[in-house]
């Protein structure tokens, strides 16, 4: 039995296909000479949770359930390619670089290692392939190593989509260097793809997402393996098909099929050699204008030249004539349409088990950063056509415009965004919730409680909703209807720790320390290392004239989180009750760099 190679997948988020090339990224464009380049390659959808499900299952998207970012979490059910590399004694491990691929959402499993840990919503992909190359060198054959760069995805961090995609790029020039050293870029098999591309205003659409034009479902695949013959494979195929390639390039074996029949990817080996098609269709979709905007999803099916849109008012493009997809030829061939809108819904009704994601309203401010809103949309009675997407785009781009100028410090320019998208559909819940959040972080509370009732009004199961609401009340001192929500909140998330912890602030605020410190704990139970509820705890015992057990908890604030001012005064405070001079005059100094407002040893918790 010949041995089984080492796998090594990277994806690059956000990168066109068409920008794989010698000036933009040469250390990529090296690897596509020395091994195949797939010039025809499509995601199954034009998001990175949807499509990264896809590519770690060989499924399609109805069948692994995973239709949208944030929303949607893979079922422990599903079968995945690492939990059967590791069952067949691969070292495996993983090294993503966004929230939105985080453990929570149920791409771990299989993995020994899942390495998610990042403090903003992303990191760099120069962090993210130092902490896989040590884990490289370590590792034992054979390995299966997945890598996710994120440099190309909006907002571009480096000042242009084409300069961030080059980034991504020169940090994988570096890894490249260490595959080749260690013997690894001619013994083992390489992938480089992505999840999806970015339409760059082609359709009238910025980033991705909403459309299924070939501008986000064309994307790049590069492999490498011994024994393959470098070239172009012109034929169509899509990302279901990498891993199944790869794992027969590597002579492991394919996972078992899945219960309702066979995987939707296949393994290439055979026709790669041959140069013959593999007569393979293209599914793809996009859940977000339904989950998100209460609009219509769309979905799309390519076969041969041919592509069509399932939408409330359909398209079909002649590909070979029109790659730009700019002449609808519904009409024209409804034998086509007949053709490929039959086989579409055959797969779109081929459905699996769909697991909703939890999300901490706290975290959601993480995504909004990436210009992931992700929450349910306004809700709709059944029966009721839902909108198509083509008719929404102003109301979207304005939308998105609105989240881009917030989160770049211009909430006027964001709320005037907001008011002329409300104006032209005054019934996107996401509009008002965007609005409200807005509306709380310059401080017109008042403003921002109308907007999120009227969110909640439009989509009641809007969690982030309702405790953003709750927050604005605790600003207005309209105590009693915040407890009304955050008590909401917990029923929908029971685990919300930052709900218990609110709770107990207007517990505190009202002086009730007792049941404010038994919210608190309850907060810790379900994370520990929680630092807003150790400082509270320390000013409970503080309001309580016992300064030890103050000591203690602020201690452990500190040592949580060491820049917290507000903690650092606190404990300078329980220092001075406890005696404690020098030590009080320390930690006050401390809270008096880090904020300016406490640069007064007369401060209160």
């Amino acid at each position: 039995v010949p041995p089984r190679r080492s796998m090594i997948l990277v994806t690059i988020d956000t990168l066109r296909a068409d920008r794989v090339s010698a000036a933009v990224t040469p250390h990529l464009d090296r690897l596509q000479q020395e091994g195949v380049r797939f010039s025809q390659a499509i995601t199954a959808a034009p998001l990175t949770l949807p499509s990264h499900a896809s590519l770690l299952t060989s499924l399609d998207p109805p069948r692994h359930g995973v239709r949208d970012n944030q929303v949607y979490s893979l079922s422990p059910s599903i079968s995945t390619f690492p939990r059967t590399l590791q069952a067949q004694g691969y070292s495996t491990a993983a090294f993503v670089s966004a929230v939105v691929l985080q453990r929570r959402f149920g791409l771990n499993p299989g993995f020994e290692v899942y390495d998610d840990e990042m403090s903003g919503p992303e990191r760099p992909g120069a962090d993210t392939l130092a902490r896989a190359r040590d884990w490289l060198l370590a590792a034992r054959e054979p390995f299966f190593l997945w890598v996710h760069l994120f440099e190309p995805h909006a907002p571009y961090s480096a000042g242009s989509y084409d300069a961030d995609v080059s980034a991504a790029d020169a940090a994988l020039g570096d890894f490249f260097a260490l595959l080749r050293t260690r013997g690894l870029w001619d013994r083992a098999v390489l992938s480089v793809t992505s999840d999806h591309g970015e339409s760059l205003g082609e359709h009238g659409e910025q980033t991705h997402g909403f459309f299924v034009y070939d501008a986000t479902l064309r994307i790049p695949w590069i492999l490498k393996a011994p024994g393959l013959t470098p070239g172009t494979y012109p034929h169509q195929v899509r990302i279901v098909d990498v891993l199944p390639t790869m794992t027969a390039l590597a002579g492991a074996e394919q996972p078992p099929p899945p219960s309702d029949g066979r995987a939707d990817g296949v393994a290439l080996d055979r026709v790669l050699r041959s140069g013959e098609s593999a007569g393979l269709e293209s599914y793809s979709e996009t859940w977000l204008p339904r989950d998100q905007f209460g609009w219509s999803s769309l979905a799309s099916l390519r076969s041969g030249s041919w592509k069509y849109i399932q939408a409330p008012r359909a398209e079909l493009y002649d590909l070979g004539e029109d790659p730009g997809e700019q002449t609808n030829q519904l009409a024209a061939r409804p034998d086509q349409s007949a053709r490929l809108g039959t086989l579409l819904s055959a797969i779109a009704q081929r459905t699996g088990p769909s697991v909703a994601a939890r999300i901490d309203p706290v975290d959601a401010e993480k995504f909004l950063a990436l210009g992931y809103i992700g929450a349910p949309g306004p809700q709709r009675p059944d029966g009721v056509a839902l909108p198509d997407p083509k008719d929404k785009l102003e109301v979207y781009r304005l939308t998105m415009e609105a989240v881009e100028r917030s989160e770049g410090g211009d909430a006027q320019a964001a709320l005037a965004r907001l008011d002329r998208a409300n104006r032209l559909d005054p019934n996107v819940a996401q509009i008002h919730y965007t609005r409200g959040a807005i509306l709380g972080g310059i401080g017109r509370f008042a403003d921002a409680s109308r907007a999120l009732e009227r969110t909640l009004a439009l989509s009641p199961r809007h969690v982030a909703a309702r405790f953003k609401l709750a927050l604005a009340l605790v600003r207005l001192q309209q105590y009693d209807r915040a407890v009304i929500h955050l008590q909401h909140v917990l029923r929908d998330e029971p685990r919300n720790f930052r709900a218990y912890h609110n709770l107990a602030a207007i517990a505190y605020t009202q002086g009730d320390l007792d049941r404010a410190e038994a919210l608190e704990r309850q907060a810790l139970a379900i994370d520990p290392g929680y630092v807003e509820a150790w400082n509270t705890i320390g000013a409970i015992y503080l309001q309580r004239r016992q300064p030890e057990p103050a000591v203690r908890a602020l201690e452990k604030a500190i040592e949580l989180n060491p820049s917290s001012a507000q903690a650092q005064q606190n404990l300078g405070l329980a220092y001075r009750a406890a005696g404690r001079v020098e030590s009080a005059t320390q930690a006050m100094a401390r809270a008096c760099v880090l904020d300016r407002r406490y640069c007064s040893t007369g401060g209160k918790p």
